[in-house]
């Protein structure tokens, strides 16, 4: 590539032509990388806290039916939503930090610093999905999330529900995990069999913690 593109070009660029856009993207594009993240977990928080706030307390906890909730029914959606934020933004920054551990493991030599930067730019499709969230989250009928929320919790297989908790069957997740594995490759210059086992750690790690304490 003859010119760097800009951050609106890079941002686009990711979805069509990744592996040209990530030899761009260095140390200084950090705080790019940060934003998307931090773009992507606002909106998170924000649908979570819509989604939660059409559901009935008594019904995200049965033992509170017939009492009197008070000013806690009202603010069970920012609550949750605030979590959710808080541990999407803790995971995102941890599973960068394993995935450049691993990735040094392996022999590499690339930078922590651009490797964030590059962990910014591949939760693009993540972005992506929180957009559509969001607005799934302000159109979805209290009945309907109420209804799939009671059908995940009374799911009997652990294994399928630790899948959909992860986000293990989501396109968007997959294409991220694609994302990682060129990130991966660009940064540490490891081989791809390689690199799509990093990228894997922790996506499994998501799926162990959701399988054994769900």
């Amino acid at each position: 590539m003859s010119e760097k593109p800009g951050f609106i070009g890079q941002l686009l660029g990711v979805l069509y032509r990744p592996r040209e856009i990530f030899s761009t993207v260095n140390e200084g594009d950090l705080t790019k990388g940060v934003v998307i993240a931090v773009l992507m977990v606002a909106l998170a928080a924000y649908s979570t806290m819509t989604y939660m706030g059409k559901i009935p307390l008594e019904v995200i906890t049965p033992q509170l039916q017939g009492v009197d909730a008070g000013p806690m029914a009202g603010s069970l959606g920012t609550i949750s939503g605030i979590a959710a934020g808080v541990t999407m933004l803790v995971g995102w920054t941890f599973s960068g930090l394993i995935l450049h551990l691993l990735g040094k493991f392996s022999g590499g030599d690339g930078s922590m610093k651009r490797y964030f930067a590059l962990y910014g730019f591949t939760t693009v499709p993540a972005l992506l999905n929180q957009v559509l969230r969001v607005v799934d989250a302000s159109i979805m009928d209290s009945a309907s999330l109420i209804g799939y929320f009671v059908s995940y919790r009374d799911m009997s297989s652990k294994v399928v529900k630790a899948f959909i908790g992860a986000n293990l069957f989501n396109v968007w997740s997959l294409a991220g995990i694609a994302l990682v594995v060129l990130s991966l490759e660009e940064n540490y210059k490891v081989g791809r069999g390689r690199a799509l086992i990093i990228a894997l750690v922790p996506s499994l790690a998501l799926f162990a913690l959701n399988y054994f304490t769900g």
